[in-house]
């Protein structure tokens, strides 16, 4: 069986901590990035019912957010892809 990739760039194996955060930033859901691309990250969320389909990554060892819509979900993990650029990310209480 062939597999065939269907990713834009291509994703680096990665294991940051990062911040789902809701995109009126009232709720923030605790997360790590497994693999990341200048496209899309692959991220391991232990709470999937409490991420919505769009919200803002944040990664606050690279101190960047940027928004971005999950386009698959299986177990712990989500298949997200970022729909705008990383850009400073605000000052932070959480």
């Amino acid at each position: 069986m062939t597999s065939i990739e269907n990713r834009v760039a291509q994703r680096s194996k990665a294991l940051k901590d990062g911040k789902i955060v809701t995109l009126n930033f009232q709720s923030v859901v605790d997360c790590c990035v497994r693999g990341i691309s200048a496209t899309g990250a692959r991220i391991r969320c232990g709470d999937q019912a409490a991420v919505p389909n769009e919200f803002r990554l944040m990664l606050p060892g690279d101190n960047t957010i940027r928004e971005a819509r999950v386009v698959w979900r299986r177990a712990e993990l989500l298949g997200v892809v970022f729909t705008s650029t990383p850009r400073p990310a605000p000052p932070r209480k959480w």
